[in-house]
C-alpha cells in the first residue's frame, strides 16, 4: 500500500472509530464512561459481538449484507492504546445523554490489507474534540456509545 493509500485508510478508520459521538464486555456499561471503554476494548480484542454490544441498541439495525462488509472492514484495523484518561461532560438538556473525551493517552493503529501492516500511533490530546469525543447514551439504566456500527 502506497504512503497515500495508508493516509486515506487511516483518516477514514480514524474518522470511523472517534468522530461522531468498559472494561463490560457483551454490553454497555454502568457509566458513559464504561460505555466508551467497552466499545474500544472490544475493538481492541477485534471482538465484533462485543463491540455491536456496546453500541446503543437503535445503531445496531444493519441487514445480513451490510453486517459481513462492516465485519470485514472492522476486522482489518486493530488498535491499541496505552494510557488513556476521559472526561466526562452529561448534556444539560437530557442527562440520559453524555460526551465522553478522550484526553490522554497514545492510541496506535494496525491496518491490514491484503496481507500487509502498516502501523502507525496518535498522541491522543493532539487530535480534534470532534476526533476524541464518543457520544453515550443511556438506555433502560445501561449506557452505550451513541454511533453506528464501524
Amino acid at each position: 500500500m502506497t504512503g497515500s493509500g495508508f493516509k486515506k485508510l487511516f483518516t477514514l478508520v480514524l474518522a470511523v472509530a472517534l468522530v461522531a459521538p468498559a472494561l463490560l464486555v457483551g454490553c454497555g456499561g454502568s457509566s458513559p464512561e464504561g460505555a466508551v471503554k467497552a466499545y474500544l476494548k472490544a475493538w481492541q480484542e477485534l471482538d465484533w459481538e462485543a463491540l455491536k454490544a456496546s453500541v446503543a441498541p437503535q445503531r445496531r439495525e444493519l441487514t445480513k449484507d451490510q453486517e459481513e462488509l462492516t465485519k470485514i472492514e472492522f476486522e482489518q484495523v486493530k488498535i491499541s492504546m496505552d494510557g488513556l484518561k476521559m472526561q466526562t461532560v452529561y448534556s444539560e438538556e437530557d442527562k440520559k445523554k453524555a460526551a465522553v473525551m478522550l484526553t490522554e493517552g497514545k492510541i496506535t493503529y494496525t491496518v491490514n490489507i491484503l496481507g500487509e501492516e502498516k502501523t502507525e500511533t496518535k498522541d491522543i490530546s493532539k487530535l480534534s474534540k470532534e476526533e476524541r469525543t464518543y457520544a453515550t447514551i443511556e438506555v433502560d439504566g445501561v449506557w452505550y456509545v451513541d454511533k453506528d456500527l464501524p
